[in-house]
């Protein structure tokens, strides 16, 4: 695990920020924990060494931040940068809302990209795969952090269900696709993964009290569009809330952090002091350039255009286009536009009793296209560059 020191983090920050707790006993169990770790440090910087415990320790990091993009670039800046042999980690975070894809999904057919941008509300694509999720303040996002010989996604699943059973009352099981449903037909979470050779992570996203009218909506996609990429399985969903009113997110948060804490091997038969000292219990975390050098540049990179539309498996979009009335009058062609990760690689005319002119003009024009990125204003743009003179109307077009 890399040093404190070279984080750039202070242990106030990492290990004193606010301990989440239901008690003053458990806060003060957090403190002597705190004590603990300086002193663990404070032994390694002397130059001691000590034994590596047998199972790793686990922690529980909470996220100060809502932006989606901050949020998913301390994901990849974990993965990238952390060992995880001596230490696990448990991510527990929230967003403003947003849209977020799969690593192998198509925008276009999983969002409502017009509804979403008129609201002004970000589409992100994650570096994992599975399908397409809405998240505000409502939900509640886990990311289990392991080895990659460590990772269980049933065994991560399991302390979800076990806090919704053990304090709410909730019986929660998981299906064969690894969601979390209750009342055996209603979807509460999710599952997606990403598995390196050392690393992994598994993450869910929980709803507890989300926004059910905005999710509808944001994910009213354009399922007329053939395209190879996964497709999200649509379920019947519930928010938690539903099922015991008065259960908010923050209390969620604290129930699944303790239930993970206490699920490490032996920790089951441990004093609440005793738990803390072994797992450095909570902390909350500011995913941030300055307490995570580089997480800037992974931002910045999950927040771009090219991310988002760049990575679009092959696709297949065919609509009607009315042509201008200078090449022909009140005449309307189906215009089929195949594009591979964003960009355009054939604009053809489809379908019988076509004038063989106006194909040849559709397809003199679309080679003019090819190589430009693909977005809901091409059909437009083709229509436009139709009543262009030449050598106007074929002018290559610029990326």
């Amino acid at each position: 695990m890399m040093s404190m020191r070279k984080l750039g983090l202070s242990l106030p920050q990492l290990y004193g920020a606010a301990v989440t707790s239901q008690s003053a006993a458990t806060a003060a169990a957090a403190s002597a924990a705190v004590a603990t770790n300086r002193r663990h440090l404070s032994t390694q910087d002397a130059g001691a060494t000590t034994k590596p415990p047998k199972t790793p320790k686990r922690v529980v990091f909470i996220s100060q931040s809502t932006n989606v993009f901050a949020n998913l670039a301390f994901e990849a800046w974990m993965y990238k940068n952390w060992c995880f042999d001596k230490k696990q980690v448990l991510f527990l975070w929230r967003n403003s809302p947003c849209v977020v894809i799969g690593r192998h999904q198509n925008p276009m057919v999983e969002a409502n990209l017009p509804y979403l941008a008129s609201a002004g509300v970000p589409v992100a694509r994650r570096s994992s795969g599975g399908g397409t999720v809405y998240h505000d303040e409502g939900n509640l996002n886990c990311t289990f952090f392991t080895s990659r010989d460590r990772y269980n996604r049933k065994e991560n699943l399991g302390v979800i269900c076990r806090a919704l059973g053990e304090d709410f009352g909730i019986q929660a099981a998981v299906n064969d696709r690894d969601d979390i449903v209750v009342e055996d037909q209603f979807k509460v979470s999710g599952s997606a993964a990403k598995l390196g050779r050392t690393t992994a992570y598994h993450h869910c996203s929980l709803l507890v009290k989300a926004d059910k009218m905005q999710l509808k909506l944001a994910l009213q996609g354009d399922k007329t569009i053939d395209s190879k990429a996964t497709a999200s399985v649509p379920a019947p969903v519930i928010n938690l809330s539903e099922l015991k009113t008065d259960l908010t997110v923050d209390q969620l948060l604290t129930s699944i952090g303790r239930s993970y804490l206490h699920s490490a091997n032996g920790s089951a038969s441990l004093t609440p002091e005793q738990l803390y000292q072994r797992s450095n219990g909570y902390a909350l975390i500011n995913p941030s350039e300055d307490w995570f050098p580089g997480l800037q540049g992974l931002q910045e990179e999950l927040s771009s255009k090219s991310w988002l539309h760049e990575k679009t498996p092959r696709f297949t979009i065919t609509r009607p286009v009315t042509l201008p009335e200078c090449i022909a009058h009140d005449t309307t062609v189906n215009v089929s536009i195949q594009a591979y990760h964003g960009h355009i690689e054939e604009v053809k005319v489809v379908g019988h009793d076509v004038c063989p002119d106006v194909a040849e003009l559709v397809q003199e024009v679309g080679k003019a296209m090819k190589g430009s990125q693909f977005s809901l204003d091409t059909f437009p743009d083709l229509v436009n560059r139709m009543r262009l003179p030449q050598p106007l109307r074929t002018q290559r077009v610029v990326v």
